[in-house]
């Protein structure tokens, strides 16, 4: 008797990859390190009820009708990884590098968004890393053979498509290195539509390549949670995707080295930022939960897949448990103060190893409280709404209710 066939569940992984057209498949460029994943398709069915003179209520037959995929999946939060899901559910997109100190130089004209070269007073080698501006619309290039004799024209080679903000002739164009910050906040400009992803997912029964593709994935929900005492910072990610296809030849897990980090590194910041008078103490545990309109949308086109999954409007809210020091945390929701909350975690580690994030709600606005008298010492258990602002907002202008910044050792064009 052969040898039955079966698969070890132990031995799949998840990639990803950006798309350059939504629902297209792409190979994948990273593996995502998580330890939950939950693909599934979700066909449609047309039932046919109409009268055959029998006594018949339910179907005659079924027809194939549209068809959408869905993926759940999450675990600890990576420091490299987590970026993928952060532009995917907000889509505005900065990058700050750490600065080499040494080939600075400025544009010598105005460069618009799309534009694949600058022009600058001083040449810059090929291949070096710059970024352009600072702030919300900073980007970062990796930079191609240079031309002319000053002003030098200097190509933009890595990422491609160009620029994505305007910059105004005189601002600073710096060499930089790791470690990169990106900065996440809820893309307002043109259609408001963030980048979409292909999630590949290796498990076994597939032919010729064990794996199925998931493209155009959108997210629903992007979630963080930590616990100071028993936890590592984790999150977890839901969304809606064209329908599933198998991959034509085997993918290559190539995971990261980078590790999680523990959730007592947190500080928490309420009033202020997560450092000096305005630092808390008291924060045990909590979660946020940022959600997005999705709306899946089919046309008469012979195709049964999505013509478009859409993005609609962006929402996030939150959990906090205190220790009740005093009565601070009710008084939040009593008084209606809406303070600043900042959630700030670090790795502890330097240069290219450092890993830090960065959650940013200028108005937080806390909606319950209640005390808990039931355990060793008194405890608030507090809700919260980010409310739209200004200052959250990125590089596309607009209101945001959250800014995510993430340092990492992951190079210009990675999301």
């Amino acid at each position: 008797m052969p040898t039955p066939t079966t698969y070890a569940p132990a031995k799949q992984f998840v990639g990803i990859a950006t798309e350059t057209s939504q629902g297209t498949p792409v190979a994948m460029t990273a593996t995502v390190l998580v330890d939950e994943v939950k693909p599934k398709d979700n066909p449609q069915f047309l039932e046919d009820k109409s009268w055959r003179g029998s006594m018949g209520t339910d179907a005659f037959a079924k027809i194939a009708g549209t068809k959408t995929g869905e993926v759940e999946l999450g675990g600890p939060a990576y420091g490299d990884g987590l970026g993928y899901f952060l532009r995917n559910v907000l889509g505005d997109l900065s990058i700050v590098g750490t600065s080499t100190g040494t080939g600075g130089t400025t544009l010598s004209s105005t460069v618009n968004p799309g534009a694949t070269a600058i022009t600058t007073p001083a040449t810059i080698p090929a291949g070096t890393t710059v970024q352009i501006g600072s702030g919300a619309t900073a980007e970062c290039f990796v930079t191609g053979t240079p031309t002319g004799s000053g002003p030098y024209t200097i190509p933009l080679a890595t990422p491609a498509g160009g620029v994505a903000y305007q910059h105004a002739a005189s601002q600073a164009v710096q060499p930089v290195t790791a470690p990169f910050t990106q900065v996440h906040s809820l893309l307002n400009a043109g259609g408001g539509q963030p980048v979409s992803h292909t999630l590949t997912h290796f498990l076994g029964p597939t032919a010729s390549s064990g794996a199925r593709q998931y493209p155009g994935l959108c997210l629903s929900e992007l979630g963080l949670k930590w616990n100071a005492e028993s936890e590592l910072l984790t999150w977890s990610g839901k969304g809606t995707s064209f329908p599933s296809v198998p991959l034509g030849s085997p993918p290559v897990a190539a995971p990261s080295t980078a590790l999680p980090v523990a959730s007592w590194r947190m500080t928490v910041g309420i009033g202020g930022p997560a450092s000096g008078g305005t630092q808390l103490a008291t924060v045990t545990d909590g979660e946020l939960t940022i959600k997005r309109e999705l709306s899946p949308y089919f046309t008469v086109t012979g195709s049964q897949s999505p013509y478009i999954i859409q993005r609609g409007g962006l929402s996030v809210e939150g959990k906090l448990n205190f220790i009740a020091a005093d009565e601070s945390p009710l008084l939040y929701m009593l008084n209606n103060s809406q303070p600043q909350l900042q959630l700030y975690i670090d790795n502890g580690l330097t240069g290219a190893n450092k890993v830090v994030f960065q959650v940013d709600c200028q108005i937080a606005a806390f909606t319950e409280s209640e005390a808990d008298g039931t355990k060793s010492a008194v405890e608030y258990g507090n809700s919260f709404q980010a409310l739209f602002n200004t200052t959250n907002a990125g590089g596309s202008g607009g209101y945001s209710p959250i800014k995510v910044s993430v340092t990492n050792n992951v190079p210009p064009g990675t999301y």
